[in-house]
């Protein structure tokens, strides 16, 4: 009796060429978004609506500024900025990660990256919440 090894699932499926020059975006995108950001800063222009209609700060009020801290080098700055959109802004360097290995090896692994486990969805999404409550209280 021959021994069958079990199918790859839809978690090693190939990449179709699109889907692979697609997950080089990433790569590429992060340091124009990065470089970015200081710009915005002194084009005087409101970055968030939603501070602009409430005049309070939203979860991801201080992002741009955190970002403009990192192009810098500046962490202390970058986490006094927005400690929550720090956490998301890692969060997001881990999935571009991901998509540029995926990229690189021509098949998708989802089940091998925990970026989408619940607990980790809630980390982010707690990190922004928590780091928002203080700035409203105050706090930060």
């Amino acid at each position: 009796m021959e021994a069958r090894l079990p199918s790859p699932g839809p978690e090693a499926a190939p990449l179709s060429p699109a889907e692979r020059q697609w997950r080089a975006v990433p790569l590429l995108g992060w340091p124009l978004v990065l470089g970015a950001a200081p710009l915005l800063l002194t084009t005087g222009v409101p970055l968030c609506g939603f501070r602009h209609l409430t005049r309070q700060p939203c979860p991801l009020c201080g992002g741009t500024h955190a970002c403009a801290a990192l192009v810098q080098g500046d962490w202390a700055a970058a986490w006094a900025a927005s400690p929550g959109a720090l956490v998301l802004l890692l969060w997001l360097v881990l999935l571009a990660g991901q998509a540029v290995v995926e990229g690189a090896q021509g098949r998708r692994r989802v089940a091998r990256w925990p970026w989408w486990h619940p607990a980790v969805l809630a980390a982010v999404g707690g990190g922004l919440a928590v780091s928002w409550v203080l700035r409203l209280a105050g706090l930060v």
